[in-house]
């Protein structure tokens, strides 16, 4: 996987689900993100950071998936935080 610099954003579909009281909820939105490789206590993960405007449901997102460069990526939400531009930056767990 190669590594995205920060001044190279790329647009992405993302597919993510979020658990509610009457389960599982699937939500789509197209977003600005940057992705870079990462090492989670020896398991292969990801860092992403979503550009503003972000979609309001993604920060309570328990699984994020995507298609990039041709490859599908499915990662568990081990980490979120809200960036001070309005961003939103998100660590994944790959599956």
């Amino acid at each position: 996987m190669r590594k995205v610099s920060p001044a190279c954003p790329t647009c992405l579909q993302l597919d993510f689900v979020q658990d509610t009281l009457f389960g599982p909820v699937a939500h789509s939105a197209e977003c600005q993100v940057q992705v870079a490789p990462l090492n989670l206590n020896g398991l292969p993960g990801l860092q992403m950071q979503v550009r503003a405007p972000v979609p309001a449901k993604l920060e309570r997102s328990h699984s994020v998936a995507f298609v990039w460069e041709g490859r599908t990526y499915r990662g568990i939400v081990h980490y979120h935080r809200r960036c001070d531009d309005g961003g939103l930056q998100l660590q994944l767990e790959l599956q």
